[in-house]
């Protein structure tokens, strides 16, 4: 009885801190970035060292996800992407869902991630 109150203790001590383990989904990534940058046309594409193909588009070859320059906001975004790639540390990568591209939508930096 006495491990079972605490298998469940250390249980209900791990869901609740809110920690986020790396991960790729239909929506995107939630990891370090492991490759960032950028081409003449101004296009920044983005990549974790997790499988991207998982995220519901058509990832660009060599698996990145890509920051169009014409977004609203692209350097706010380019911004915290440069900051979590310089710092190592986890962002959350939300891709347009069905995109040709696999264009990001938003990013998020959190320290739950």
């Amino acid at each position: 009885m006495r491990l079972l109150r605490r298998v469940l203790a250390i249980g209900s001590i791990v869901l609740s801190s809110g920690a986020i383990g790396d991960q790729c989904a239909s929506w995107g990534c939630i990891s370090t970035i492991e490759n960032l940058y950028t081409n003449t046309n101004g296009h920044i594409y983005v990549s974790t060292p997790l499988d991207e193909t998982l995220a519901n588009c058509t990832v660009y070859p060599g698996n990145y996800f890509v920051l169009m320059p014409d977004s609203q906001n692209a350097e706010k975004v380019y911004s915290s992407l440069l900051a979590a790639y310089m710092s190592n540390s986890k962002i959350q990568l939300r891709i347009i869902e069905g995109s040709p591209i696999c264009e990001l939508a938003y990013v998020k930096l959190s320290k739950n991630h």
